[in-house]
């Protein structure tokens, strides 16, 4: 056969597979529908299984000498400490209505089968120099200038503000010394801490003004807002008891969470690149309802990506797509769950970061009842602080700088042995791998 034979014989292999006459929108867009034409309703019923493998370092700040001049000025260093994985498996159940043409209504609620860390010390730590083994109670709590007893010893009985909430305990946290953290350092620095339960549901409407499956001049926009309500009992790492897998800690987060995001995509012949921009608005719940000082953070992020169809078939209601897509989500300044909240025993407030991942899957759809979505990431976080409270803010007085002797200038949830400069803690070589299998049925 020819080149041009084989040529021909391409093109009409391609025009065969990819034009049809109703080519489906791109998953970020697609909105079930009703009331449109022949189809007066549609409901999509759908389960998502997710994986989530976390792995990184904590380091610590510290003083040292230089390097070749053990009588030098100090410097300061950041120093290998702790070493974590985090694995959580979750299932997410999601009905979305068609209401009229293109808006729907939809519902999810996520379920946390497994939730475990896993601490232990990074490579060339062990109880010798980790500075956690140091600082770790029953030793003493470091302390910081001008907030100590009449002694020198530091205050770790109380805040010494006059919040009533924060008279029965140090900066927000009732009872909790300081440094009263989990890491066992008689075996390795180690801590390992369950969770398990109902994650808070969320409530959403979905609206596509422009469609390209009824105008083909132009791009699918959807837009889309949905509110997450605080119903199930929130996290408090301060006072629960992590360490049996038999008595799993909650995994709710005590917040109202407010989300909008616009979605566009365009089908051009076998391709339907698309784009997402979202953000994320995060309340903490009232007093009772969260953690003490909760002050969770704000999210914000877009993703760019492009689904292959090299199959679909109108006639017979089938396709399948290959998508492709890399995202960026930035994170702000917030006291929230970090990473290391479980094991230090307290929210910390952490430095903003950026997360940018890669997302590969597939999706297939069948007799337009059934579909399968099977995809994988990876991504990676910024190295940031996970504890930079400041310690007070200057109130209205001579003084320019905060006075630690004013008890109404001082932070209740500064904690010196962990915010103080030269103790603060870092995440590093922050790596996030996971996996989503997700199917369901349109009705």
């Amino acid at each position: 056969m020819t080149r041009v034979s084989w040529f021909a014989v391409g093109v009409a292999v391609a025009c065969a597979l990819v034009v049809t006459r109703d080519a489906r929108a791109a998953k970020v867009t697609d909105v079930a529908d009703a009331v449109d034409g022949e189809d007066p309703f549609d409901a999509n019923l759908e389960v998502k299984l997710d994986f989530s493998w976390h792995q990184g370092v904590l380091t610590r700040e510290n003083f040292q000498p230089p390097a070749n001049d053990p009588n030098g000025a100090g410097r300061l260093v950041e120093g290998t400490e702790m070493s974590f994985q985090h694995m959580k498996l979750r299932a997410k159940p999601r009905l979305e209505v068609g209401i009229f043409r293109d808006l729907s209504v939809f519902a999810e609620w996520p379920i946390i089968l497994w939730d475990q860390k896993d601490f232990q010390y990074a490579a060339g730590t062990n109880n010798d120099n980790s500075t956690f083994a140091r600082d770790q109670a029953p030793n003493t709590s470091p302390g910081v200038d001008s907030w100590a007893d009449e002694t020198g010893k530091p205050i770790t009985a109380g805040a010494g503000n006059d919040l009533p909430e924060n008279q029965d305990g140090a900066f927000g946290f009732p009872g909790k010394e300081y440094n009263d953290w989990r890491f066992d350092h008689q075996n390795d620095g180690s801590f390992i801490g369950y969770r398990q339960g109902f994650d808070n549901p969320t409530f959403g409407v979905r609206f596509s003004p422009v469609n390209n499956e009824r105008d083909d001049t132009t791009p699918t926009i959807t837009l889309q807002a949905d509110y997450t309500a605080p119903f199930f009992q929130f996290m408090n790492p301060t006072d629960e008891a992590l360490n049996d897998p038999q008595t799993p800690g909650a995994v709710a987060d005590g917040a109202h969470r407010f989300h909008f995001s616009i979605a566009l995509s365009k089908r051009f012949l076998i391709l339907d690149p698309y784009f997402v921009v979202e953000y994320g608005l995060p309340l903490a719940a009232p007093s009772g309802g969260s953690v003490l000082g909760y002050f969770p953070r704000h999210q914000g992020g877009a993703t760019a990506g492009v689904e292959i169809v090299p199959y679909e078939n109108d006639k017979m209601k089938q396709r399948f797509a290959l998508d492709f897509s890399a995202n960026a989500t930035y994170y702000s300044e917030g006291r929230d769950y970090s990473v290391a909240s479980d094991v230090l025993k307290e929210q910390t407030y952490a430095d903003q970061s950026v997360r940018a991942g890669l997302n590969a899957g597939m999706n297939f759809r069948a007799f337009e009842l059934f579909f399968i979505d099977l995809s994988g990431f990876v991504a990676y976080d910024t190295e940031h602080l996970l504890t930079i409270e400041d310690f007070g803010v200057d109130g209205p007085d001579a003084a320019e700088q905060v006075n630690l002797d004013n008890p109404a200038e001082r932070n209740a949830f500064y904690n010196p042995a962990l915010d103080t400069v030269g103790r603060r803690v870092g995440l590093e070589q922050s790596v996030h791998i996971g996996a989503l299998l997700h199917f369901g049925a349109t009705f």
